[in-house]
């Protein structure tokens, strides 16, 4: 059995996964996706090529969870903003302000990029449902608003994020985009009463 570094197998395994996906993006951020082998990323996480299949079977399994390693933190930030707020209005307006300062905190644009192109049909799937469930928080609150058409108003509030989140992705400063999105969400909800 090979030797562990950290205080059980599990947490070695964690530890072992994510110094992987460390090795994946370093590799990809110098030499794009040509430069993805199983061999750059076990050179560059310094363990044998061999062994990194004892953690995903494939470098396109490699590549999804590049691509999804933040999806965690970024759904429970959402969340939390959403339920911190007191008025449906309000959680609107959080949901989208949590969903730009995670845009802003992290490589989206990057993450975006690689799973437009680089992941499979299932592995995009995949990433499709993530977003889904992440989108639910906003149909749950467009449902307690109770304003007539509410798939509409999560599409035209979903579709301000993604706008400003692309415009974040291209170089805007956040906190302006952020402050015109919040404004932009409560005069239309406003304006839907």
């Amino acid at each position: 059995m090979p030797k562990i570094e950290a205080g059980s197998v599990r947490e070695h395994r964690a530890q072992r996964l994510a110094q992987l996906i460390d090795a994946a993006e370093a590799v990809l951020n110098e030499g794009g996706m040509e430069s993805l082998t199983a061999g750059a990323v076990a050179a560059r996480a310094g363990i044998a090529r061999n062994s990194i299949y004892r953690y995903f079977d494939s470098i396109e399994d490699l590549l999804e969870l590049v691509v999804t390693r933040e999806f965690p933190a970024w759904i429970e930030a959402v969340e939390r903003a959403v339920a911190a707020e007191a008025t449906p209005e309000e959680q609107a307006v959080a949901y989208v302000r949590a969903n730009l300062e995670q845009a802003a905190r992290g490589a989206h644009g990057w993450r975006a990029s690689l799973s437009r192109g680089s992941l499979s049909p299932s592995a995009r799937d995949r990433v499709r449902h993530l977003h889904t469930s992440l989108h639910e928080a906003l149909a749950r609150v467009v449902r307690d608003l109770g304003r007539p058409q509410p798939e509409l108003t999560v599409a035209v509030l979903q579709a301000v994020v993604d706008a400003c989140i692309r415009r974040i992705d291209q170089g805007d400063e956040p906190t302006t985009v952020s402050d015109f999105a919040a404004g932009a969400v409560r005069r239309l909800l406003a304006h839907d009463r």
